[in-house]
């Protein structure tokens, strides 16, 4: 079909405007002539041959290499749920018949060793009692179990069952690892099995990050490689196809920020989780508190560095070798402490009963104190959820929790005098979490009486009955909130 002649009425027009435009750009500085690049002299060009695009490889052999050993998880927890609401007239008689229905999650996770052994999340593998696996591209399931978690890291080994000889990925030296590296994600995000995304390292040392609000001893890789819900527990290999650092959060705030475990930390604790089931760390006993340039100022520092000492456990490591509130750790065991947060981190993995020296500021004064490191209270006990009996005794309410141990009160800055229940994890769209519970609150009161402990929380859960309501005081950053639930 052949276009029809423009009008030529428009013709005079276009004419005009074109002619309007051409002397418009002829005195514009934007008209430059070929003389005038070819007799500049204050940038540099590239010419002929030279001028080529510098080629990028193919990430093609990487994920081939990686990607057989990536894992598809998906766990199952059976929880029961009713058929219809209280006193539902089911026949003569009124009751609930209850029902086993199975919550599904899923993640990822990647095998490293051949006899089936695997890392991932813990939060991928928490409050599962079944859990399955697919490897690589193949379709088949396989079941898998848990060998041993840790909280504190999230990080979980477990073992895929029903065959021998494994693919596996090597792991790599995460230390070696510099911003601006690249690196490769593959993963599992919103069930999409074995996606894959590219990016580079974008910082180190992330520690003031809190996955879901839980609290931890991060030490986080900082990617813009794409991570989402459903590749946590995934490898980040590097170029080579190791293994740098194990996928665990993405800032739902911003996109194309997402944190990876490095897997140097990950290797200090797998020969625990597999022995023990769980991390036996180390313990100095004091509360810290972050140094900024005022409080370096008074305390006669040159610049912000160290860890100021807040509080001294009782009978602790720190109290018996003379460390005193108001002390600054500025070296552990020759390591110099740049950051509060690296002590905790240096502490816990030094070894229980390792004698370490501490340089310490004291008024103005260089001093050194030599202790004998403690185990840090409730770590290293065999479970094979990582944490104690309490978590799944309130399973209806959707909530695990605990005593406040010496570490908790440490770690929230909670006062001597504070006594409660420690919510380590909510459920998602359990009743808790409709409620606004959160991992990381501490209830002090059940319905007006007061709670010291988790059994005198369980007590006072066991006397409201169901249908009732729960009314829960809770100590939260410093405040308190009160939240109300309908007890199931």
């Amino acid at each position: 079909m052949t276009r029809p002649p423009r009008s030529r009425r428009h013709q005079p027009l276009l004419g005009a405007v074109t002619a309007v435009l051409a002397s418009t750009l002829a005195l514009t500085p934007l008209a430059l002539s070929a003389d005038a690049h070819a007799d500049a002299s204050l940038w540099k060009e590239t010419r002929g041959r030279d001028r080529q695009a510098v080629p990028l490889p193919s990430l093609s052999p990487v994920v081939k290499k990686v990607g057989p050993a990536v894992l598809t998880i998906t766990t199952e927890l059976d929880a029961e749920l009713s058929s219809g609401p209280p006193g539902m007239n089911m026949g003569p008689f009124n009751f609930r018949m209850p029902q086993h229905r199975p919550q599904k999650g899923s993640g990822s996770g990647f095998l490293i060793h051949p006899d089936g052994y695997a890392v991932t999340n813990f939060h991928v593998v928490e409050n599962s009692k079944r859990i399955f696996v697919r490897i690589g591209d193949d379709t088949r399931r396989y079941k898998a179990r848990i060998v041993g978690t840790d909280p504190k890291t999230d990080v979980a080994l477990i073992q895929v069952e029903g065959r021998n000889n494994f693919p596996y990925v090597p792991l790599a030296d995460s230390d070696a690892i510099e911003v601006g590296d690249f690196v490769v994600a593959i993963g599992n995000p919103f069930g999409l099995s074995m996606s894959v995304s590219t990016g580079i390292i974008s910082a180190r040392s992330r520690r003031d990050i809190r996955p879901s609000g839980r609290q931890g001893l991060y030490d986080f890789l900082q990617t813009d490689a794409s991570i989402n819900p459903g590749n946590s527990g995934g490898p980040l290999v590097n170029l080579a196809g190791e293994v740098v650092g194990v996928n665990s959060a993405t800032n739902m705030a911003g996109d194309g920020i997402g944190f990876a475990i490095p897997v140097n930390l990950v290797k200090r604790i797998l020969p625990d989780l597999k022995a023990n089931g769980a991390v036996q760390r180390s313990w100095i006993g004091v509360g810290i508190q972050k140094i900024d340039a005022e409080l370096a100022r008074g305390l006669g520092l040159d610049r912000p560095r160290g860890a100021l000492i807040t509080q001294v456990v009782p009978e602790g490591p720190a109290k018996k070798a003379g460390v005193h509130p108001g002390d600054v750790i500025t070296a552990f065991d020759g390591k110099v402490i740049e950051d509060a947060s690296e002590l905790p981190l240096l502490a816990g993995h030094a070894g229980v009963g390792k004698r370490v020296d501490l340089e310490i500021l004291r008024d103005g004064r260089v001093t050194h104190k030599k202790l004998k490191l403690g185990k840090l209270p409730d770590s290293g006990s065999r479970n094979p959820n990582g944490e104690r009996a309490h978590r799944a005794h309130e399973g209806k309410l959707g909530i695990s929790f605990d005593d406040v141990t010496p570490d908790v009160r440490r770690e929230l800055r909670l006062g001597p005098d504070v006594r409660g229940v420690y919510v380590a994890n909510v459920a998602p769209g359990s009743r808790a979490a409709e409620a606004g519970l959160r991992p990381g609150d501490v209830i002090v009161q059940v319905n007006r009486k007061k709670v010291r402990n988790a059994q005198q929380f369980i007590r006072e859960v066991k006397k409201t009955k169901s249908g009732k309501l729960l009314g829960l005081l809770v100590k939260r950053q410093g405040g308190e909130v009160y939240i109300g639930m309908t007890k199931p």
